[in-house]
């Protein structure tokens, strides 16, 4: 398993880095030895933490502590934003905002969420703090702990916080959706049978989902199945018909279609362009084209 080492990561001797990312990614099981927040500017994926998935919705923000073993999966359209520090960044009369973050005993991560009004805000110093980072100017390093320290404060006095999958309203509901979904991409999934496990009707589940998530239902469904069939396609030696009818398509020829549509290219040709840029062997046989 991979150890990120914050030291390897800073750009400045302060110990701290943020980056701002985006998706469809897939990031394998890994560990930092620092804190860890996540913020979700725009879309969904979600997060293992310690095997425990849980959802990633915008307005999330995910504190991870430190040694905990975790991966993430974002979808088309998921942008984030990911910081990473230690104590040292902290002065003696801050001890206790450190506290706050650090939660040496949590199993779990701990999620703070924000309301569509306050997103804005936070996302505003989350981007002043990253230029800051990025640029050596007068004054450089006294402003960016200063940023660091009003983000925090920001979060502490604005965010509701629960620990691990809860959440409130809609987020809470939606969170069981996409689990569900997450654990059954190889079955047929409804929409009757997604609604009643929110508990809305199915019009309304499908205009949350869309409002939240920034996809309708189907559409995050194909995309989480084709991108799952791409890490088989990369990593294993499955048939197509295998990896079809185990990622929820009706059969190899149904899967070759869509992932072409979506892919630009069939799924043999798929698997032997990931081979070639790996340099691992080509599987042996031939793939339905």
């Amino acid at each position: 398993m991979r150890e990120f080492k914050l030291a390897e990561l800073c750009r400045t001797e302060l110990p701290l880095t943020v980056q701002k990312l985006g998706a469809p990614c897939y990031q394998e099981i890994h560990r930092h030895d620092a804190i860890e927040l996540v913020y979700i500017r725009h879309g969904a994926g979600w997060c293992a933490v310690d095997g425990v998935v849980c959802p990633m919705l915008t307005g999330d923000l995910y504190m991870i502590p430190v040694g905990l073993t975790h991966e993430y999966y974002g979808d088309p359209g998921l942008s984030y934003v990911n910081v990473l520090f230690d104590e040292k960044i902290f002065h003696d009369d801050e001890r206790e905002l450190f506290r706050r973050f650090s939660v040496p005993d949590a199993g779990t991560p701990v999620k703070y969420t924000f309301g569509p009004y306050l997103r804005e805000e936070l996302t505003r110093r989350l981007d002043e703090l990253s230029e800051e980072l990025c640029f050596s100017r007068p004054w450089h390093l006294q402003r960016v702990r200063a940023l660091f320290i009003d983000f925090l404060i920001f979060v502490l006095r604005n965010a509701s916080q629960a620990p691990g999958v809860q959440t409130a309203c809609a987020q809470k509901h939606l969170g069981r959706v996409l689990s569900f979904i997450n654990d059954h991409l190889g079955e047929k999934l409804t929409m009757e049978q997604l609604a009643e496990i929110s508990g809305y009707a199915p019009g309304y589940l499908g205009r949350i989902f869309r409002r939240e998530v920034g996809a309708g239902v189907a559409e995050y469904i194909r995309t989480r199945r084709l991108e799952r069939a791409c890490l088989e396609l990369e990593k294993g030696d499955s048939p197509i018909e295998e990896i079809a009818r185990g990622n929820g398509f009706f059969d190899a020829s149904h899967f070759i279609k869509i992932f072409r549509k979506h892919c630009a290219m069939t799924p043999a040709q798929f698997r032997r362009k990931a081979r070639e840029k790996t340099g691992l062997p080509g599987r042996r046989g031939k793939d339905a084209e």
